[in-house]
């Protein structure tokens, strides 16, 4: 018995580094996308798995983990929304909110990137108000997406996949 347990605890971990091993391999990327902070500030809201808040209390944007956008195509304009916030933002009194987001294709050239419309956004999930920006990327690619309120600044790089 007591050998039978020896094997189980010696042949148990070398199956589950099998089966892990593929998933743990990254995918070669000349991309350097942004990932979650090892320490992240006081969220409006808890970071999941699958994504997470990047910045500070002054300007933050919520990301999908890995940083990698896929199932975004041509047809689409490869297109996307984030949330942005930042600490005392009120969407009551600036239902417009006076945040710039700008883009820029970092392997190739590329027209801008489009961001036709920024609203307020009102969720519980936020402690309350948050910004809502379209984003129209272009084309697919390595893209560093820069946004701004006041003095407070932004930016992060995101891969754009089909």
């Amino acid at each position: 018995m007591l050998q039978l347990i020896r094997l189980s605890l010696v042949m148990v971990p070398a199956l589950v580094a099998r089966q892990v091993r593929p998933v743990t391999q990254a995918v070669p990327s000349t991309c350097p996308v942004t990932l979650a902070a090892a320490r992240p500030f006081a969220e409006p809201s808890p970071s999941t798995a699958s994504r997470f808040w990047y910045g500070s209390e002054g300007l933050a944007v919520l990301l999908k983990a890995g940083g990698r956008w896929r199932g975004m195509g041509a047809a689409r304009s490869y297109r996307d929304k984030l949330f942005w916030w930042r600490e005392g933002y009120d969407g009551n009194s600036e239902p417009t909110p006076k945040l710039v987001v700008t883009g820029r294709r970092l392997d190739g050239e590329s027209p801008a990137l489009a961001t036709p419309r920024t609203t307020g956004a009102k969720h519980a999930d936020f402690g309350g108000w948050a910004m809502l920006v379209a984003l129209e990327f272009p084309s697919g690619g390595c893209w560093e997406v820069t946004g701004e309120y006041g003095t407070q600044k932004v930016s992060f790089v995101v891969e754009v996949r089909e």
